[in-house]
């Protein structure tokens, strides 16, 4: 995985189940989560309002990594 992505698995206290954040850089771009029968993922917008512009690439492998680190 390239630097500016980090995987944290945690257990926020609004959640029965473990999440995974996923941050670029300094900001959370996502949360996966487990509520469901099904993983769910939450893109959360950028705090300047402008859209994020990530290689598809790095997206998807963050992605199939943060499932990883949270499903095993």
């Amino acid at each position: 995985m390239s630097k500016p992505w980090r995987i944290c698995i945690s257990s926020p206290p609004d959640r029965e189940k473990l999440v995974a954040e996923i941050f670029y850089g300094d900001h959370q771009w996502a949360e996966i989560n487990q509520e469901g029968s099904v993983l769910q993922i939450e893109i959360y917008p950028r705090m300047d309002g402008q859209p994020w512009r990530i290689p598809y690439e790095q997206v998807i492998h963050v992605l199939e990594e943060a499932k990883k680190q949270l499903v095993d």
